[in-house]
């Protein structure tokens, strides 16, 4: 079986034994995410090294059986898109490298839905419920490493971009020798051009717009002033020095202030607090399809959308009598 023609996975070569893989179908919204195979070459690296894909386990296996020996599996962050199977490439015989303050999310999913804080608004069956959804189980040991340092595989250098905006330890990786960057899950997700996805995900309360557009600001320069190509954990190959990514997610975050603006300006009245003015606004579906969910999904969206309303509504100028966005 050649590397390029696994069925339901698409396989794009973007330099000399480095490619794009992405899963074409998947068995729950959260299974998989596209990343980056760095095949074994001379004076570069001796094994296989994976960067951030995160496959169901069948097609894990299935690619394993042309790529192996794996020495290393490298996470950019543990939402669950990124962590549900990472497993399986540890019982494959990868060590496995997650950063500062998520490697341990991968070490059990009491310890993910914690921190990530589903636990705050949530009842743990239905974090339980999500979790055995996506098909996430354990790994057994993963090495930290801190956002923004270079990690060293052999002669193969990667230097870790931290781009906080999207979860604490989420990071990019820029390749230098080879000149591609991989900017994760910071919000580029146009499977292919001009078809739009849903932009930049912050449906937590950790996350911060004002971090997120610092990042994007970030991750353009150094794709304009450092790279050839450009890669992320929902899109398609980049090639310099095309904006289009970053254009792209500044225009969805706009695209979202305005949905809130105008919902907002669609009411005949307000209600006396934020929370009151957000349980409103979640019936609308200003997102996501709510109408559409029932039992964990439809409670765990709820929590989503929820901040997503609030972070549009702290940058809402016709809501400034409010003192508080608690």
């Amino acid at each position: 079986m050649s590397i390029l023609s696994i069925p339901n996975l698409r396989i794009q070569e973007i330099t000399d034994d480095i490619f794009l893989v992405h899963q074409i179908k998947a068995s729950a919204l959260f299974t998989n995410c596209d990343g980056l195979i760095v095949l074994p070459k001379k004076n570069r690296n001796d094994k296989t090294i994976l960067i951030d894909l995160n496959l169901e386990v069948e097609h894990i296996k299935q690619i394993s059986e042309v790529i192996s020996p794996i020495s290393d599996y490298i996470c950019s962050h543990t939402h669950l898109d990124h962590s549900s199977h990472v497993h399986a490439w540890e019982d494959l015989g990868a060590k496995i490298h997650a950063p500062f303050p998520e490697y341990d999310h991968l070490l059990g999913h009491e310890i993910l839905l914690r921190k990530f804080g589903f636990l705050d608004y949530l009842d743990m069956s239905i974090g339980e419920s999500f979790i055995k959804y996506n098909g996430y189980k354990r790994c057994r040991h993963v090495e930290p490493f801190t956002p923004g340092t270079y990690l060293k595989f052999d002669d193969f250098i990667i230097e870790t971009i931290h781009l906080p905006g999207h979860s604490f330890g989420h990071v990019g990786f820029f390749l230098p020798e080879e000149k591609i960057f991989h900017i994760s899950c910071l919000g580029f997700d146009q499977h292919e051009p001009n078809i739009d996805g849903f932009g930049p995900w912050y449906g937590f309360r950790t996350n911060s717009l004002e971090q997120y557009e610092k990042d994007i600001d970030l991750a353009e320069k150094i794709f304009l002033e450092k790279a050839c190509f450009l890669t992320s954990s929902h899109s398609y190959i980049v090639k310099h020095p095309d904006t289009t990514p970053f254009d792209y997610m500044r225009r969805r975050i706009k695209y979202n202030q305005k949905v809130v603006d105008d919902a907002i300006r669609s009411l005949k009245t307000l209600p006396k607090t934020i929370d009151e003015l957000v349980d409103i606004l979640l019936e609308l579906d200003l997102f996501f399809p709510k109408h559409k969910m029932r039992g964990f999904l439809l409670e765990i969206y709820k929590v989503w959308e929820s901040w997503f309303i609030r972070k549009h509504l702290e940058r809402n100028k016709e809501i400034k009598f409010y003192s508080s966005l608690g």
